[in-house]
């Protein structure tokens, strides 16, 4: 739910951190389609050419225009993919749980379906991010390398809670729920997914032997309850 922040991040900085993994001078192409999965049809956008291919996880309900500055660039030297997850924008919705461990199975689903070959460039935003490490951990192999835009799952909002007085934690938990009705069944889903994260995430642990970088950034709504502490 911070897609302003992706918007914000440099083009050139991302494409910068990628472009030491893949060759240049490739050919672009876009292409949308539906992959057919069990039971349901997920929408994906691919564009650019070569390996590895640079796979785009958007934050907690977010759809893939998340990515739509940031594609376009990498699409510029190496094949890109970006999706929205089951039950968000244009992707039908599943019948699997929205767990972090559901959502990497999807995804690893996805890209056998969609015939996209390891290795990988994994690029997550927010609950994007675990979902990548949990997909790194699970299966090793198949990762070139890793970038965490602001990353958060379960972990995060257990400090919040321990750390922030009750008065601005219940604060917090009102602005959310005030968000809530403006929320889709795919969204409300994904987000009590990421409130129960914290377990997976923390045996998600090693990571494959590749590059990893970690993008930060403080652009954000200073105004909602906790975010100076959560900034920290």
């Amino acid at each position: 739910m911070k897609k302003a922040l992706v918007s914000l991040v440099s083009c050139s900085t991302l494409s910068a951190l990628l472009v030491v993994a893949v060759p240049h001078c490739l050919a672009q192409s876009n292409h949308d389609s539906q992959v057919q999965l069990e039971g349901y049809k997920v929408f994906v956008s691919q564009a650019g050419a070569g390996m590895p291919v640079v796979v785009f996880e958007s934050g907690m309900g977010e759809d893939l225009s998340t990515w739509q500055k940031v594609q376009p660039a990498v699409a510029k030297f190496s094949g890109t993919f970006a999706y929205d997850r089951a039950g968000l924008d244009k992707s039908e919705p599943s019948p699997n749980p929205k767990s972090v461990e559901a959502m990497t199975s999807e995804l690893h689903a996805l890209l056998r379906a969609a015939k996209i070959e390891p290795p990988y460039i994994l690029v997550g935003h927010s609950l994007g991010g675990a979902i990548i490490q949990l997909y790194a951990h699970t299966y090793p192999a198949e990762i070139a390398g890793l970038v965490f835009v602001d990353p958060e799952d379960g972990r995060l909002l257990d400090k919040l809670k321990a750390q922030l007085p009750a008065e601005q934690w219940n604060a917090r938990q009102k602005t959310l729920d005030a968000m809530m009705p403006k929320f889709s069944d795919a969204q409300k889903a994904e987000l009590e997914g990421s409130k129960a994260s914290g377990s997976a995430l923390s045996a998600a642990l090693p990571l494959p032997d590749v590059p990893v970088v970690l993008l930060t950034g403080t652009l954000k709504d200073p105004d909602f309850p906790g975010n100076p502490v959560s900034r920290t």
